[in-house]
């Protein structure tokens, strides 16, 4: 990839993020951080409920080890592609 690519892609990157966050609105936020419940909940879900699901699925389907891998990083990432559904 060219240096001229590389930086052209971060540059969209980061317009994208800083227009998502751009939309937030600070009020809003500061209620859902101070929703001690919803917040803990969230935690608990990403870090132990779909990890552990990820980790069912790779025993139950019987995964080679490349695929179960992957799959068991996907559930386990904060900020993964499934961390949003």
């Amino acid at each position: 990839m060219s240096w001229l690519t590389s930086v052209a892609g971060n540059l969209l990157l980061f317009c994208l993020v800083f227009g998502m966050s751009a939309t937030v609105d600070i009020r809003c936020m500061q209620a859902q951080i101070r929703n001690t419940k919803a917040l803990l909940m969230g935690i608990f879900c990403q870090f132990v409920i779909l990890p552990f699901l990820g980790f069912i699925v790779v025993r139950f389907l019987e995964l080679d080890e490349a695929l179960g891998l992957t799959l068991l990083v996907v559930t386990s990432s904060p900020g993964g592609s499934y961390s949003n559904w």
